[in-house]
């Protein structure tokens, strides 16, 4: 098991994800012409295995910045970042492998997080950004930077805004070794789930 560790990052994601603390997001759009503050935050990584099942990395630790402008098509400036350091399995000694072993986060920036900037919402009004839309945008990881595409869901809640999000990573796009441990190893694409809150700080 030790070797399957390391897919619990595959996060990420997150989304990915820039620095590891609590960051104000920015989205001028409409009534949503900020600061929201990301809030309530949650990534999941789904692995599944050769062999059938699956197992998740989780973490709370997502942040960042984003400024939404109607006048960009759905462009999004600034980034999200998630701590790598903090992902979980439930086993102690898996998420060791993972982050050492896989990950290789002792060897510090652009290992310690993983970044998603440079986003672009398709099949959704620029000017009030609420609904369901794709997006696509570069997700960098184990120091490599890759295109990634997915689907996002945004909903009103009062003045806030709350975001769920998942996309498709292919591990081998990051230059990571596939662990295999007595024949059983984890499949090279791993799903990512991020939600979070945007609470308006006017």
């Amino acid at each position: 098991m030790r070797k399957l560790a390391f897919w619990s990052i595959c996060g990420v994601a997150l989304i990915s994800m820039a620095p590891v603390s609590a960051h104000v997001v920015n989205i001028a759009v409409g009534e949503f012409v900020g600061p929201l503050q990301v809030s309530d935050a949650s990534v999941a990584v789904r692995c599944p295995l050769t062999v059938g099942g699956s197992f998740e990395a989780k973490t709370s630790a997502l942040s960042g910045q984003l400024v939404v402008d109607p006048k960009k098509s759905g462009a999004i400036d600034g980034t999200l970042a998630v701590d790598l350091r903090t992902l979980q399995t439930g086993i102690g000694l898996r998420d060791n492998h993972m982050r050492d072993g896989y990950l290789e986060v002792h060897k510090g920036e652009g290992f310690q997080a993983a970044t998603l900037n440079k986003i672009q919402l398709d099949g959704i009004d620029p000017v009030l950004p609420v609904g369901k839309a794709s997006f696509r945008g570069f997700l960098t990881l184990h120091g490599q930077e890759r295109e990634v595409t997915g689907t996002a869901d945004i909903r009103r809640q009062g003045s806030d805004l709350k975001v769920s999000a998942s996309f498709p990573v292919k591990v081998s796009d990051f230059a990571i070794q596939s662990p295999t441990y007595l024949g059983v190893g984890v499949r090279n694409e791993v799903t990512v789930a991020v939600n979070f809150h945007a609470l308006n700080k006017r």
